[in-house]
């Protein structure tokens, strides 16, 4: 195995350029230890990372968690201090308001925490105090005691008692709210759902979010008496989660199962104030504007399918903003229905500054020892590589066909020795290349180089058998009146030279056209012209006008004027190489070929020197600028549906043009009464056209037919269509 591995490298280095060789192996040495060492510093930093930031989440979730469990046995404390209280007859009993209110006052003043102590009897009574923080544009916190009876709100006093009414209270029934319902219900100390209260005396809109502690409370006959409850401010969670240091951005937050916002560690308020109705809203936590907060909660409801499937501690990580970002998330549960998850967030940027400037001084070492190995190995290379190199370049230029080279042929060492077998080389290829291309050019007599144009190939030696595209096309037919008869009167030398005399005339106006000849059949020509109609056309009348100027020729040396016609028709054709394993040629393969043969022969019959078939006539871009006239409808044999056939007369002799132009209107007219049965009407025009141009052919063919169809009827379904029973 290791043999063919080196053999294997053996052979890759053969490949490869010399300066390449030589340069290649110490940059490759170079920057694998470089890369080396970068990845292992990178991986462990990004290792420590990992680490370092699975202890903090871990370290601020527990304290997160040890502070709340504390924070929030407060207030059941203090339910369950006043219930012993006035169970044991501290105080004188629950009908003394104002001796309650002090005591709830005093633990207001001990307790920072509880925002609200109160109790609430089976009977309707209410005792209540309450702490109000009203925090100044200086940033000050001052603080304001209020007291409550079932009827009344008192401001207190610095004593502790009331002082002021500040606003009477009617129809107020305790035992019918739902922190008492639920309580009594319970049969233990709850809490009730986090609420946020909005002052309505406070022109500031002043808002406090809290929770309230609930107990029932029973006397000393086991019989219930009323609910003891202590509100607390979770304004002081979050001022607690605020003081956290999490990194530089982290952030940490804390919400209900249903993704509400209980406390974080942002400015962002927990709740939202509807500007119309001044109502307040509780904050959730996928509509906040931290990204930190909402991308996070979004992450947690995605992975564990809902907030409510998370049981237990969980390290994550995802990406915001395209940032790496770890996340910590653990459920805060007391047995009094507290039931909360605890959420921290750490951005891994916070911890890769010094990392990524130790990996941008890593990469940028790097790149200098690179650049000065590169420096150094050039110098080396070019000893023995230049040389090389400028015989290369010669080498190369030979084979762009740049035979004389100023090749190293002075040099005594073996570069000479190459230099000058390259030099006899280069004299040799010249030879070979002139022949080829003699060779090539002969081929293309034989194959058009339009013909493997249209087949998609480059050269002659692409084709195989059976290559074959289907395209659209007008097929040209092309042949000499009378050259049997003609032939008959020659020797045949005299019959190649006339052909190869006649066909020099034809074959450059067809290339002119952008036309291809697919085949010489003695005298006859067919061709193709792959592009549009207009081109044939075009093309077949400048035929027959440079025939005009080759008969000129011909009568000048005593030789008789010669005469053709051409048959056109557009259709799809199958262009293509047919014949065996040692002989094949191009060929068309299509009912178009045998149409526009078909079409050819009918010259004979109209007299006429091109004619075209209605499929032809239609894709010319646009008609009107020939001198064509509707012929005939046929059917030619062979074929069940019939064809218009139109003469294109512009390549006619001048003076047979003028007749025709003359005739054209009074020739339209016979044809179409003769297509309507009324043959008298049409014999009328017919006369007309032959007493102007006696020796229209096309004219006498309809006389006849006239009068065939007036002496013996037309058949039965007949339709004006000629069938041609003769190819």
């Amino acid at each position: 195995m290791q043999i063919k591995f080196l053999i294997n490298i053996s052979k890759l280095f053969e490949r490869l350029p010399l300066r390449i060789v030589l340069i290649v192996p110490f940059i490759i040495q170079l920057v694998a230890v470089v890369g080396l060492i970068w990845y292992l510093s990178f991986s462990n930093g990004q290792k420590a990372i990992q680490e370092l930031t699975t202890e903090l989440r871990n370290e601020i979730t527990t304290r997160i968690e040890q502070h709340l469990l504390s924070y929030l046995k407060i207030p059941h404390l203090i339910n369950q201090i006043n219930a012993d209280t006035l169970r044991l007859g501290a105080l004188n009993s629950v009908s003394h308001e104002k001796e309650i209110q002090h005591f709830f006052w005093q633990q207001l003043q001990m307790f920072d925490s509880a925002s609200y102590i109160s109790f609430a009897s089976e009977q309707g009574q209410y005792i209540g105090a309450e702490r109000r923080e009203d925090k100044s544009s200086d940033g000050d916190k001052k603080e304001q005691f209020y007291l409550y009876t079932v009827t009344a709100e008192y401001l207190a006093n610095s004593q502790g008692y009331p002082e002021k009414l500040i606003t009477p209270i009617e129809d107020y029934k305790p035992y019918q709210r739902p922190w008492y319902i639920n309580a009594v219900k319970a049969k233990k100390p709850i809490w009730s759902e986090i609420y946020a209260l909005l002052d309505a005396n406070d022109l500031n809109l002043a808002v406090t979010q809290t929770v309230s502690a609930n107990q029932p409370f029973y006397g000393k006959d086991g019989k219930l008496k009323g609910v003891l409850g202590t509100d607390i401010f979770l304004s002081q969670i979050s001022d607690f989660l605020g003081e956290l240091h999490i990194g530089k951005t982290g952030k940490t937050f804390i919400m209900e199962r249903s993704g509400m916002i209980v406390a974080s560690s942002t400015e962002e308020k927990p709740y939202l104030i509807e500007p119309e109705s001044k109502e307040v809203q509780r904050l959730d936590a996928r509509q906040s504007k931290i990204p930190a907060i909402s991308d996070s909660v979004e992450h947690l409801i995605a992975h564990f399918d809902g907030l409510n499937n998370i049981k237990i501690s969980k390290h994550l990580e995802f990406e915001l903003d395209g940032q790496q970002q770890y996340l910590q998330v653990k459920p805060l549960q007391d047995e009094r229905g507290i039931d909360w998850l605890t959420v921290v967030v750490i951005p891994e940027n916070d911890f890769m500054e010094h990392i990524n400037a130790n990996t941008r001084i890593t990469v940028l070492l790097c790149f200098i020892a690179l650049l000065v190995a590169i420096a150094i190995s050039l110098l080396i290379s070019k000893w023995p590589v230049i040389p090389i190199l400028r015989l290369n370049s010669a080498a190369q230029k030979l084979m762009a066909g740049s035979w004389e080279q100023d090749l190293p042929t002075e040099r005594t060492d073996e570069i000479g020795n190459l230099a000058m077998s390259f030099k006899s080389m280069a004299m040799q290829l010249k030879k070979v290349f002139e022949d080829l291309e003699k060779v090539n050019k002969a081929y293309e007599r034989f194959v058009p180089r339009e013909f493997l144009k249209l087949l998609d190939k480059k050269s002659v030696i692409d084709i195989n058998l059976g290559d074959q595209v289907e395209k659209e096309m007008t097929v040209l037919f092309l042949d000499v009146r009378g050259f049997t008869s003609l032939s008959e009167k020659m020797t045949p030398q005299d019959n190649f030279e006339f052909i190869n005399s006649y066909l020099g005339q034809m074959e450059p106006v067809i290339y002119q056209y952008h036309g291809v000849i697919d085949k010489y059949i003695g005298d006859v020509i067919m061709a193709l012209f792959p592009t549009n109609a207009d081109d044939a056309v075009a093309g077949s009348v400048a035929m027959l006008k440079k025939l005009l100027q080759y008969n000129i020729t011909l009568q000048n040396k005593g030789q008789n004027a010669i005469k053709i016609g051409i048959g056109l028709h557009t259709g799809r054709l199958m262009l293509g190489t047919i014949g065996g394993l040692t002989r094949m040629e191009g060929t068309v393969i299509s009912d178009a070929v045998n149409l526009a043969s078909r079409i050819e022969g009918m010259t004979k019959r109209y007299g006429a020197s091109l004619l075209i078939s209605e499929i032809t006539y239609i894709n010319l871009t646009n008609a009107s600028q020939y001198l064509i006239r509707d012929i005939d409808k046929v059917k030619v044999k062979g074929k069940s549906k019939p064809v218009t056939v139109y003469e294109v007369f512009d390549g006619d002799l001048p003076e047979i043009v003028a007749l025709k132009k003359q005739t054209l209107a009074d020739f339209e007219l016979g044809i179409n009464l003769y297509r309507d049965k009324k043959f008298t009407k049409a014999l009328k025009y017919f006369d007309k056209v032959l007493q102007i141009y006696a020796g229209d052919k096309a004219t006498k063919i309809y006389v006849t037919r006239c009068k065939h169809y007036q002496e013996h009827g037309v058949p039965k379904n007949w339709d004006g269509v000629e069938v041609l029973r003769t190819k």
